[in-house]
């Protein structure tokens, strides 16, 4: 779950910032609060290993955006007509990561900084939101990349 949020807020922070740089901020908070509710346990050693497992977990969810070329087509969808990403935008989009990577960061630290009592409810509540954010940023994907236009025609025109 937590490398879903984390690789999607990568994608999708880039496709709000067409249309708005608040509602990329925005997502990006909410991302990294979904990602530290994730990350809290019992101690510091199981808050290690969940942050360890989500390391390799990145990349084959890394995968899916690459082979679907979802940066491309989101921006061709956001701004039609628009081609390849400049590198302005590129850099626009790096300091989106960065400002994600950090509050994740400091999520984690949180997280190690306070082990949570073992409590049954406490931790339905939290694998619930985990699972229910995930369903929904995985569903919204899916739906917006059925929306995008084909990257050959994207690239035809460029």
């Amino acid at each position: 779950m937590m490398a879903v949020q984390f690789v999607t807020a990568i994608f999708m922070t880039e496709l709000l910032s067409c249309k708005s740089s608040l509602l990329a901020v925005l997502y990006t908070l909410l991302t990294a609060g979904i990602w530290t509710v994730l990350l809290l346990s019992e101690g510091r050693g199981e808050v290690l290993l969940k942050w360890l497992l989500s390391v390799p977990l990145c990349y084959p969810v890394l995968l899916y955006f690459w082979h679907t070329h979802f940066a491309v087509r989101a921006l061709n969808w956001a701004l039609p007509g628009y081609g390849r990403q400049s590198a302005g935008g590129a850099f626009a989009g790096s300091l989106l990561v960065v400002l994600l990577a950090a509050l994740c960061a400091i999520g984690l630290l949180a997280a190690l900084a306070r082990p949570q009592a073992p409590s049954p409810k406490c931790e339905a509540v939290r694998l619930g939101i985990g699972a229910g954010c995930t369903v929904i940023t995985v569903a919204a994907v899916l739906l917006l990349t059925s929306q995008f236009p084909p990257y050959e025609a994207i690239i035809a025109r460029v």
